[in-house]
């Protein structure tokens, strides 16, 4: 996973790059994947993308990922429900209230 905060902030706009392809892309593996890693990392790429990014909250909302998330915090995985947890904690708190929220 992606967990060094330098690597976001110096790729965070390469994410909005072809209408936030890379977004869709993640949103599409949380909703078809089987694999936990996928979903984890999917998970936890999108919780980051809220915290670096100034408008991530609202983009991730307007691209419809929570559902997706919310259902993977009952997910037999644990690194899964790790992950989906802290990207609703993000999604819910936003960027400014959940800086203190550790990976």
């Amino acid at each position: 996973m992606h967990k060094d905060p330098q690597f976001w902030r110096d790729n965070i706009t390469s994410f909005q790059e072809n209408d936030f392809q890379i977004l869709r892309v993640l949103i599409t593996i949380l909703d078809t994947s089987n694999e936990p890693r996928a979903l984890a990392v999917a998970c936890f790429d999108l919780s980051q993308f809220i915290q670096h990014h100034p408008a991530g909250r609202i983009i991730v909302t307007d691209l419809k990922a929570k559902e997706q998330v919310m259902k993977l915090m009952n997910h037999e995985n644990g690194e899964v429900t790790k992950n989906a947890l802290l990207c609703i904690q993000r999604l819910f708190l936003g960027a400014k209230y959940a800086s203190f929220l550790q990976a």
